[in-house]
């Protein structure tokens, strides 16, 4: 089984700072047992980081609990402080906000000269 494959209704994805610098992973969605969040990942993450993992229309917020070496693959547990839903339909709110807040360009009006 493959992290990578981006079909998979399972295919997940793992967001974590590391030294500075934004990473990100390929997972798959394996359960939800209680507030722990556990994945099959391609790569190992740091114990204790605070991470996100985008799965379906959902971002769940916490950190990493448990990271393991299974076989070719790594068991991680996010413990979950937080769970944001309805992504999608706010990603279209915001651009829809935006779009209407833009300020419009000037219209140049010719207006009759004076008489």
């Amino acid at each position: 089984m493959s992290c990578y494959l981006t079909q998979d209704p399972r295919s997940a994805t793992i967001k974590f700072s590391s030294k500075g610098a934004f990473q990100s992973i390929p997972c798959l969605y394996e359960e939800i047992q209680g507030k722990r969040l556990v994945l099959e990942a391609s790569a190992p993450l740091p114990v204790s980081t605070a991470a996100t993992v985008e799965y379906n229309d959902a971002l769940f917020l916490g950190e990493v609990m448990l990271c393991s070496k299974i076989n070719n693959l790594w068991k991680v547990e996010i413990k979950v402080e937080q769970i944001l839903t309805g992504l999608q339909s706010l990603i279209a709110l915001r651009s829809r906000l935006l779009y209407e807040n833009a300020p419009q360009p000037l219209r140049m009006v010719p207006t009759e000269a004076a008489a």
